[in-house]
């Protein structure tokens, strides 16, 4: 049966095949927009205000910027440079390492849990901003939220009309980052501006922090690092599907550093100093505090709305990533009705745990033991086992018949390298009591658990892979770099 091209880039855009080079959109600039775009969302409010709980602005714009670098560079290099290279869906791209069911198993682990909890925060972010608007219109105190049940119910609002816009599809998604992200960067420099307007510079940088966990200030800049790479780290499920349009893998690469990087510590830092000014990490609380009336409803209302904007994005990447490690019988099912599907655990975290958002942070924090074990494992993999050749046929073909079928199409290597990198991270710090070894004063959680996962993954790869027939270690590619064009 013969395939037309028309056929091969339909397949392509879906991820069931490599894009060609030809077909490959962005240029450095036109990375660097998107991935800001996805990157000033709300919740660079949250993560700056959860800084300024421990430490002050002078150690905390140091922690956003000492942060956010280490967790992007780590992410960027185990994610885009590979999939910026090749043109393949980043969780096809797993299966060189996991195997086609591993992979199943760690977008499920690392997608579908942190997709659930985002949508839950970000939607009771969307229910408190109402409520807070609400609030300041009827001259109420915007300290104190007037009614739970009400943000619970808007919350869950918020998540239906997630689930609406995206079962229209990504025009829809679309036409709302072009609209939003440009008008967050705006409603930033407003905020700062308000900010500054009531205290100098100087006087915010020699405040204290809200409430620092320990007496000791070392432990809790260092903890507010942690917090940070968590948030670089955060992107490891997303940002390698994006890199796949980007024209080599330099371009899929730098543009990380100017996009989510800058983007990021812009929305933190303004996060931090109105969190510190105002004596309230929450931004739906200062923003109603800042402005006044008019700005304050105006802020309100579009940070509202804006969140929708951010569940939309991750809610749209986490399905298409599904279609690729889904079975037949997932793949068949209907694209609203899988949408829709994808919600119901959001809206029972909303309904039931709603406590999720004012400790948010450690549930950030956790994904990082998740996230820096698999950064570890992808950049052991890529660069140093297989010295950056891939074998697209392998990744593409039957698990049956593929060189990466590894045992019953699991690595068990990489999955227990996995394990062994998450351990280490809840080993030498706890996300839940911040309680925390001396190693992790000295080099923060992320970092040991993406070494230990990385050695772990290529000591045992080295000694037994080769040896038991899995995953093609130490042979040529059939078909590898620059290679969607041999196809």
């Amino acid at each position: 049966m013969s395939t037309t091209k028309d056929d091969y880039r339909l397949a392509a855009e879906r991820g069931d095949a490599p894009l060609l080079p030809g077909e490959r959109l962005w240029g450095f600039w036109e990375f660097t927009y998107a991935n800001s775009a996805l990157a000033i969302a709300t919740w660079a409010f949250l993560i700056g205000g959860a800084v300024g709980l421990f430490v002050g602005p002078r150690e905390g714009i140091a922690a956003i910027v000492i942060g956010n670098i280490i967790g992007v560079s780590i992410t960027a290099l185990a994610t885009c440079v590979a999939t910026g290279r090749y043109g393949v869906e980043q969780f096809v791209f797993l299966r060189s390492m996991f195997g086609a069911n591993g992979a199943r198993l760690v977008y499920v682990l690392a997608v579908v849990f942190l997709t659930m909890g985002w949508l839950a925060v970000l939607g009771i972010m969307f229910g408190r901003s109402i409520d807070g608007l609400q609030t300041l219109v009827s001259g109420g105190d915007p300290t104190v939220p007037a009614s739970p049940l009400k943000i619970v119910i808007a919350a869950c609002g918020a998540i239906l009309l997630t689930w609406f816009v995206v079962a229209k599809g990504p025009t829809s998604i679309r036409f709302f980052n072009m609209i939003i992200a440009p008008a967050l960067v705006v409603l930033m420099f407003v905020m700062m501006a308000l900010i500054l307007s009531q205290h100098s510079f100087a006087e915010i940088l020699d405040m204290k922090p809200l409430a620092p966990p320990f007496e000791d200030g070392t432990a809790n800049f260092i903890i507010a690092i942690e917090v940070n790479i968590a948030a670089g780290m955060s992107w490891w499920p997303y940002l390698g599907n994006l890199a796949r349009l980007t024209r080599n893998e330099r371009v899929a690469t730098w543009p990380n550093f100017v996009g989510v990087f800058g983007a990021a510590v812009l929305g933190e830092i303004v996060g931090l100093m109105a969190a510190v000014a105002l004596g309230n990490a929450d931004p739906t609380i200062w923003m109603a505090q800042i402005g006044g009336l008019v700005i304050g409803v105006v802020a309100l209302g579009f940070v509202a709305f804006a969140n929708v904007t951010s569940m939309a994005n991750i809610l749209y990447t986490s399905l298409i990533g599904l279609r690729q490690v889904g079975t037949a019988g997932v793949r068949a099912v209907r694209w609203e009705t899988l949408t829709f599907l994808f919600c119901v655990a959001p809206l029972a975290l909303v309904m039931f745990a709603p406590g999720i958002y004012d400790g948010f942070f450690k549930f950030l924090v956790w994904t990082s033991a998740l996230n820096s074990a698999l950064a570890g494992i992808g950049i052991a993999d890529y660069f140093i086992l297989r010295r950056q050749q891939i074998d697209l046929r392998a990744l593409f073909a039957r698990p049956q018949d593929s060189a990466y079928r590894f045992w019953h199409g699991f690595n068990p290597i990489g999955l227990f390298a996995l394990a062994v990198g998450f351990l280490v991270y809840v080993g030498v710090f706890n996300p839940l009591s911040l309680e925390h070894t001396s190693l992790f004063v000295l080099l923060t959680a992320s970092i040991p658990s993406c070494l230990a996962a990385g050695l772990c993954h290529w000591g045992l790869t080295a000694a037994f892979a080769r040896r038991l027939g899995w995953g093609a270690y130490g042979e040529r590619p059939a078909v590898s770099a620059a290679p969607a064009a041999q196809l």
